[in-house]
């Protein structure tokens, strides 16, 4: 099902009656998962995810009843949404991001209450329950110990629940630099070949370059070989019924199991079973600088010009799925502004249809954000999927010259022919990993970018103050302000983090191949390997200090804070939320003067209306044994 169906079936299953609703989630995801079998929850939910990253209690109390509804809506669907995709994960044996999800779901969970509780309140004259913050499925007081105990042994058990993923990609981080090191040695022995023997210590040097062929022989096909039994192993037990299965998922027929394995693996199984096969024969029997060297190296050129078909049937599908969403979210669009534009029914209360327009209205602000999203991932996506396919074409034709085996070229003209392909092959991968890197660099500027563009628009509309704002609405904008500024000083960080590693990264990938030339060359080999040590050495441990030195950390609002707004409503186009926090650090701690206290306990008051008696009334037991 598309994104846009599964957005709409999450407000429709979410839509409270306007009463003191007592929804059953765990039914609803039930019923959720029955009726969308393979459907992908991942793509909706990421989107919901960033608005529950970007909704803060200190903003609830200064919002709307329009805005409160809107959040509380999005915030509805998000933990459907999570508590969807956490018991579909559950049902096949996948943990490792269970955690994850309970984190989420038990801030979902805190914010809705947060927003129903002030309703729940007034609606029954009660006064604010100074403690009701720790009687949620957040906090519960009775189950303390129990939960301390639950997330204790989640500790424990949460490198076992990782360990297929990360096995998985510990091997895909070793065989990244096994390809790196094929292509650089390749570029090493063509030097080498080419000088004279008697030239300091060129046979030295040609000996400890090969020295690590043995390993990367085997490790070409015994990499392969066991990711593609793991994958496979995976698929056929999502497949065959067992006693591993749990019922829900044996309720699936095998065929549809099946299909949904195979999408999601059939790139890496294919790619890993050819590649393999073809590294073992190469390794074992077609190898050499004769008839059988020249058979492996077509091989190796037929599976090269496999993996460009590989990449472009991945460009081709992911790209018609894309068009298939954005149609889903046009068509969607297209019939919730009919809705809205449709005139009121006469059987149809005034009441019922100021509600549902409300609703639809909340539904197309929704899709319209998740296409806007979609539309931003797509146009990553696809430099990350046409860089693929360079690199490929580009290795194909860069391996074509280096073994030349159909051109009846000699002497000069062949020399320069493997010389040129040698070093294409290197520089492409170079090239390659370094565009890798750069694509994420220019996610951070793209999202600093908007977030600068959104902060400057909303101060904006705080210096025009037309129509006028009321001072819920001003406090409301300041916190907006200082999360976007926060937002865009931390992904400018990020920018900076990344640029780092993406320049240590090709510092170490472009000139190791010359470090080890002249070590082995113009030294002794027990000095060469003392300074290849080193500078291996000295590029870990350029990683641990990057990360040490320029790894950011998001920042929270906390608590509203007078004297920052003061300061910001007197030149906000000028304020900077680190200065102001600097200024304020010792005098925000400290007690209110007397004159001040009113307000600072109605802000109090307003930070503490959070709380939904629906949540603590409702009989699923989902949350009852969420780790603190």
């Amino acid at each position: 099902m598309a994104t846009s169906s599964l957005i709409l079936q999450s407000y429709f299953k979410t839509v409270s009656n306007g009463k003191k609703d007592k929804q059953s989630y765990n039914k609803k995801v039930k019923e959720f998962l029955k009726t969308n079998r393979g459907a992908d929850f991942l793509t909706p939910l990421n989107h919901y995810i960033s608005i529950l990253e970007d909704t803060e209690q200190a903003m609830l109390p200064f919002m709307t009843a329009e805005k409160k509804k809107q959040v509380l809506r999005d915030l509805q669907v998000a933990l459907l949404l999570l508590m969807t995709q956490k018991r579909h994960e559950l049902q096949h044996q996948k943990t490792e991001n269970v955690t994850t999800y309970n984190a989420h779901i038990k801030n979902c969970c805190q914010l809705i209450d947060a927003i129903q509780y002030e309703e729940e309140r007034k609606a029954r004259k009660m006064k604010l329950a100074p403690d009701h913050g720790y009687a949620t499925d957040g906090y519960p007081v009775q189950y303390l110990g129990l939960s301390w105990g639950q997330w204790f042994a989640g500790m424990m058990v949460d490198w076992a629940d990782r360990k297929t993923k990360t096995i998985k990609e510990v091997m895909g981080a070793v065989n990244e630099k096994r390809l790196y090191w094929v292509w650089g040695s390749s570029l090493l022995k063509t030097t080498l070949d080419l000088m004279p023997a008697d030239i300091f210590n060129v046979e030295q040097a040609k000996q400890a370059i090969r020295t690590p062929d043995p390993y990367t022989g085997y490790m070409s096909w015994i990499l392969y070989y066991f990711r593609f039994a793991l994958n496979l192993s995976l698929l056929l037990k999502h497949t065959i019924s067992g006693p591993w299965m749990s019922k829900e998922e044996k309720k699936t027929p095998w065929t549809e199991r099946f299909l949904t394995q195979w999408d999601q693996r059939k790139f890496t199984l294919l790619n890993d079973s050819l590649w393999a096969t073809a590294n073992m024969v190469c390794f074992f029997w077609l190898t050499g600088k004769g008839v059988l060297g020249t058979w492996g190296d077509l091989l190796t050129l037929v599976l090269l010009v496999f993996d460009i078909s590989m990449a472009v049937w991945d460009f081709e599908e992911q790209k018609t799925r894309h068009n298939k969403e954005m149609l889903d979210y046009e068509t969607n669009i297209k019939k919730l502004k009919e809705q809205i534009n449709k005139p009121k029914e006469d059987t149809q209360s005034q009441e019922d249809y100021d509600r549902m327009l409300i609703e639809y209205k909340i539904q197309l602000l929704a899709l319209e954000k998740a296409q806007t999203q979609c539309k931003k991932d797509w146009d990553y996506q696809k430099i990350s999927l046409i860089n693929n396919i360079t690199y490929a074409a580009g290795l194909m034709l860069a391996f074509a010259l280096l073994t030349t085996p159909f051109l009846p070229i000699a002497g000069p003209a062949a020399l320069a022919l493997v010389v040129t392909g040698a070093v294409l092959c290197f520089a492409l991968t170079v090239i390659y990993n370094a565009v890798r890197g750069g694509i994420e660099i220019y996610k951070a500027k793209q999202s600093a970018s908007e977030v600068q563009e959104d902060c400057a628009n909303k101060i904006a509309l705080f210096l025009k103050n037309d129509p006028p704002l009321d001072d819920n609405e001003k406090r409301l904008l300041f916190l907006e302000i200082k999360k976007l500024k926060a937002e865009t000083s931390y992904q400018e960080q990020m920018v900076v983090l990344q640029t780092m590693h993406l320049i240590r990264s090709i510092l170490f990938e472009a000139l190791l191949p010359a470090v080890i030339f002249a070590s082995f060359v113009f030294l002794p080999i027990g000095a060469g390997f003392g300074i290849l040590g080193a500078v291996l050495a000295l590029t870990l441990a350029s990683h641990f200090i990057i990360n040490a030195a320029f790894k950011p950390e998001k920042e929270k609002l906390g608590e509203f804070n007078e004297q920052e707004f003061e300061v910001f409503c007197k030149d906000p186009e000028h304020w900077d939320p680190k200065a102001a926090k600097s200024q304020t650090f010792f005098s925000s701690s400290t007690k209110q003067p007397e004159a001040q206290l009113p307000q600072a306990e109605k802000i109090e008051e307003q930070n503490e209306e959070d709380l939904s008696i629906s949540f603590l009334f409702d009989e699923s037991d989902e949350y009852k044994s969420q780790p603190q």
